[in-house]
């Protein structure tokens, strides 16, 4: 039987559409290989957000052309959306596809040997959403589940909506099919994922919003809870909030920031001001005391000075974020910050992300011993030693735990204790 592998780079998304792939061919007779050094097949799943992103995928994929087994090697996803011909030109590689082509791929494979070059990349879907990902999920602590895909923004900086297309949604129907699918074969947190969740719509005057996704996911019942990923500020509404209240929505918010200075925001076509994203997060906070909320930073952004890069600081500093995502701004072709003036130094970036990651360790740990003596549902995932694991509450804190004859994703109840020399501790109660 021909195995095959996926290798996944970038987001959730990304992590979602390879299981699509994995899955599609299993169905197709495939068994999915453990090693690479055994595999027929090698799909790399590709994200084009920074130039480290292509660089890392261009890596993998000569690493596997130069192995022994020389594997039929299959580039796909966002990088190869956007450039196919610089991974055609890698020699040895097989097949080059778009985000389109993911679900063909097991038809697309047929006739092709290792080093035919053959592009096939049609333009960014556009068609509506579907469900896809079945109970053969690969068993980890939680499930994701595509509700939407693509973008109709215009950040000046992200190349999402050239390679995912415009913004389009699941039907609530099939996502709650498929959220009972997974919740039957025994997940217990299901992770709501886009390229821009806060934009789902369903189709028509009366589709659902995502406030509304999340309402009919709590109202069908069951022991789940469900993680919402990124949100725009401008997506988190009241509406939304008042959904997030059900204890079966994880108190979880990753807003992205991108940069606390109104110049440079404006430069990026962000759609808010610092203010703006001040008055969000605090809204979170105060309707949820207790709720994670974490952003993304990007530094070292055309025109990008000190005393700029110095307002995003004290703004993340000042706000009640419990974490940073912090990425030194990567100039991608056919953007248009690509060509701006005022270019900021590598080594004038890589400070900035020093000092932002800093203040990111340090705001974790802040967050995490306000929770002290908090009791809170954790999911287990990994197990270090007998009866010894990591966790992740619904408001993100990373424990551990010990929970003698527990299993991945299993939810228990711990109570918070506070930090130890191997991290934060909780005990089950």
């Amino acid at each position: 039987m021909r195995q095959v592998l996926v290798r996944t780079f970038g987001c959730k998304l990304n992590q979602y559409d390879s299981q699509l792939i994995t899955e599609s061919f299993a169905r197709s007779g495939y068994a999915v290989a453990k090693d690479p050094a055994t595999a027929d097949v090698l799909v790399v799943n590709t994200c084009s957000v920074t130039a480290r992103s292509d660089y890392q995928a261009r890596q993998l994929v000569r690493r596997a052309l130069r192995s022994g087994t020389r594997p039929l090697v299959v580039v796909t996803g966002c990088y190869s959306q956007r450039a196919p011909q610089e991974i055609a030109t890698i020699e040895g590689v097989g097949l080059v596809t778009g985000n389109v082509e993911k679900a063909s791929l097991p038809r697309l494979v047929e006739g092709v040997e290792p080093g035919d070059g053959v592009t096939a990349v049609s333009p960014p879907d556009e068609r509506p959403c579907a469900a896809g990902c079945g109970p053969g999920f690969q068993r980890r602590a939680r499930a994701l589940v595509k509700v939407q895909d693509g973008c109709d923004s215009s950040c000046t900086y992200c190349v999402v909506p050239s390679v995912r297309g415009k913004s389009r949604s699941v039907s609530a129907r099939e996502v709650l099919r498929e959220v009972a699918v997974l919740r039957e074969s025994g997940y217990r947190e299901i992770v709501l994922t886009g390229a821009r969740l806060g934009s789902y719509r369903e189709r028509g005057e009366d589709g659902l919003s995502l406030a509304g996704l999340v309402r009919a996911l709590a109202a069908a019942g069951g022991d789940f809870r469900m993680r919402l990923s990124s949100l725009e500020p401008g997506e988190v509404t009241r509406s939304l909030l008042d959904a997030a209240a059900d204890d079966r929505v994880c108190p979880h918010f990753h807003v992205p920031l991108q940069s606390g200075d109104d110049d440079v925001l404006r430069a990026m076509r962000r759609p808010y001001s610092a203010s703006d994203y001040s008055e969000c997060v605090l809204a979170i906070r105060r309707e949820l005391p207790h709720a994670c909320v974490g952003a993304d930073v990007i530094v070292g952004f055309p025109g990008e000075s000190e005393a700029r890069f110095a307002g995003t600081y004290e703004l993340a500093e000042r706000l009640p974020l419990a974490y940073l995502h912090v990425f030194p701004y990567s100039g991608r072709p056919g953007t248009a910050a690509f060509a701006m003036p005022g270019q900021v130094p590598a080594a004038v970036k890589k400070e900035r992300v020093r000092a932002l990651m800093e203040l990111s360790a340090r705001k974790r740990r802040e967050f995490a011993l306000s929770c002290a003596g908090r009791v809170e549902t954790a999911v287990l995932e990994e197990e270090l030693a007998e009866g010894r694991w990591t966790a992740t509450t619904g408001n993100y804190l990373r424990v551990r735990v010990r929970s003698a004859g527990g299993a991945t994703g299993e939810a228990v109840r711990v109570r918070i204790r506070g930090f130890e020399d191997d991290g934060l501790a909780a005990d089950v109660c």
